[in-house]
């Protein structure tokens, strides 16, 4: 039996959500794709601007914790509702991670480590163009440190068709 909540934490530029969309087409029912992109894409677009320059948002009510915390309920909120996801993002803070547990706490969870090499990571970045420059870098000493895992992909070198291909039989 598939879950309910397939989390998947990495690095940034790691291959996380193109891992994510490409398991959405390959698994047997409907998942979406929750990535935390979809909440900071719904900044006002020059603070979402502000932030892929790695420039601070000083705009009166910005608050990163609280973007986060509204992004765990509104997994839960899916879930409640009977909706299952793909949830992705670069998890480094035990609270932040304690937080989400609790949320996802009643419903079926597989962790999934999303490992990628430095190098690799920090050259997808400078090709994306939408994320600061140096994220990579700073995330990846940080990434792994304090979730515990059910199943991990590393997407270094291979596509993410093929890396969503590993997961599908890894989660079957």
């Amino acid at each position: 039996m598939y879950p309910d909540v397939i989390l998947l934490n990495g690095t940034g530029s790691s291959g996380k959500t193109s891992l994510a969309k490409e398991l959405q087409e390959l698994l047997p029912t409907q998942y979406l794709n929750f990535s935390i992109d979809s909440v900071l894409y719904a900044l006002p677009p020059s603070d979402l601007q502000h932030m892929m320059k790695g420039e601070p948002i000083t705009r009166d009510g910005y608050d990163y914790g609280q973007l986060t915390e509204g992004y765990h309920q509104s997994v839960k909120a899916l879930l409640t509702s009977g909706c299952r996801v793909i949830i992705d993002n670069a998890w480094i803070n035990e609270d932040e991670i304690n937080a989400l547990e609790n949320v996802l706490t009643g419903f079926h969870v597989v962790r999934v480590k999303v490992e990628c090499r430095l190098e690799v990571c920090v050259a997808r970045e400078l090709a994306r163009g939408d994320r600061a420059i140096g994220l990579a870098e700073w995330e990846f000493p940080q990434v792994h440190k304090y979730m515990k895992y059910d199943l991990e992909v590393d997407t270094s070198d291979i596509h993410p068709k093929e890396a969503a291909a590993q997961l599908l039989k890894k989660l079957s």
